[in-house]
């Protein structure tokens, strides 16, 4: 497979199927609104998408050096479609957060594979290049999501006229995500990943030891999870301070569309900045935005403070992935991909459910706060 075969194939698929998610996720929210969850619930919810993934990122990790990178893009791309079927028919609380952990799944099995395949496909000086446009295409499927799912579900207010249309939708969409890598189907890992003895809890602990591997993934852990918690608690914010649906979904889409500019200029920055210097920078922004949406007085406000917010939380991401792939070696880089992601599963199933319970007690502006006071601990481990 050509180098800008497989690149065209991935991006393609990665820009569809993050879209899917991006249907999906917000929607969550509103169907269990719809079901008379409280905020501590949805919060619940939310970590529930990222627990099963945190328990098998790195048996994913390990597996998918032996099975293909291929292979996990169209199982995880399957499963999305199959969450979004579920959704469909979800009538209970209970059901609800059974299709989210599944989509949860799906959405690890994709990234997965599609991130260790830049990792071992892609020349070593044309990571920065690579992983931005990899991570531009996901941030193109974040902003279409939410736009299309709340034109699908229609608005009757601060509150969608169908998430089941919504839901179809993101099946529809992971259905189109399966053309362009189905031909991976019998793909071979392009490099086999390390046996090791030990388990891959050990493994993944071997890893963390290397110079700047925890530094890279914290980093991301709290870069990751702030996007996430923007994604489930502004639909929240909007309906506590009458903000329509149809705008909460303009909104995070403007947070998705700054992100893919500052990615698909990432190039031409890291030429001039070193990784640390944006990543330092961009977090800064960061922490600042987070404090200012707790007090957007309205969703003009919130929407141009999300504006700024998405520039700088599209950095960190392809740079970490950047700095982790340079730092191990070819057959420990799908396992050093799994650790990463398991490190932002972790921070998606930890911090919904506490931010849950703040936007329960104090209101989902502390949230806000809350997220500012989690990147700022960014600064704290360094190597």
């Amino acid at each position: 497979m050509s180098q800008s075969r497989w690149a065209t194939k991935l991006f393609y698929s990665s820009a569809i199927t993050q879209g899917a998610i991006y249907v999906i996720r917000p929607m969550i929210t509103y169907r269990a609104l719809e079901l008379d969850a409280t905020a501590s619930t949805i919060g619940f919810i939310a970590a529930v998408y990222a627990l099963l993934p945190v328990l098998l990122a790195l048996t994913f990790g390990k597996m998918v050096g032996q099975i293909g990178e291929g292979r996990f893009v169209i199982f995880g791309t399957l499963f999305i479609g199959v969450s979004a079927g579920l959704l469909m028919a979800a009538d209970t609380l209970t059901v609800l957060a059974i299709a989210a952990a599944l989509s949860g799944i799906a959405h690890l099995a994709c990234m997965v594979g599609g991130q260790t395949m830049v990792a071992l496909k892609s020349p070593p000086d044309q990571y920065e290049e690579h992983f931005g446009r990899y991570t531009f295409s996901a941030s193109l499927g974040h902003m279409v999501g939410p736009i299309l799912a709340t034109l699908v579900a229609g608005s009757t207010g601060v509150m969608p006229k169908s998430t089941s249309a919504a839901f179809a939708l993101a099946l529809a969409l992971a259905a189109l995500a399966m053309v362009p890598v189905i031909s991976w189907r019998n793909e071979p890992p392009t490099v086999v990943g390390r046996r090791e003895d030990s388990g891959a809890l050990r493994a993944a602990g071997k890893l963390l030891k290397k110079p700047g591997i925890f530094a890279a993934i914290f980093t991301s852990l709290a870069i990751s999870s702030t996007a996430d918690i923007l994604v489930v608690f502004l639909p929240l914010y909007g309906n506590e301070n009458q903000f329509s649906a149809l705008s909460i979904g303009i909104i995070i889409s403007i947070r998705a569309a700054t992100s893919m500019a500052s990615r698909f200029f990432l190039g031409r920055l890291s030429a001039r900045f070193t990784a640390r210097q944006l990543i330092t920078s961009s977090n800064l922004i960061s922490i600042a935005m987070c404090v200012a949406m707790a007090f957007a007085p309205n969703a003009w406000v919130l929407g141009a403070v999300v504006f700024v917010a998405g520039f700088s939380l599209g950095v960190g991401q392809p740079l970490t992935m950047t700095l982790i792939s340079q730092l191990t070696a070819p057959d420990e880089r799908a396992l050093a991909v799994s650790t990463r992601l398991t490190g932002n599963r972790l921070g998606q199933f930890m911090i919904p459910a506490v931010a849950g319970l703040v936007a329960a007690s104090a209101g989902t502006s502390a949230v806000f706060i809350g997220l500012a006071i989690l990147v700022s601990t960014t600064f704290i481990p360094r190597q």
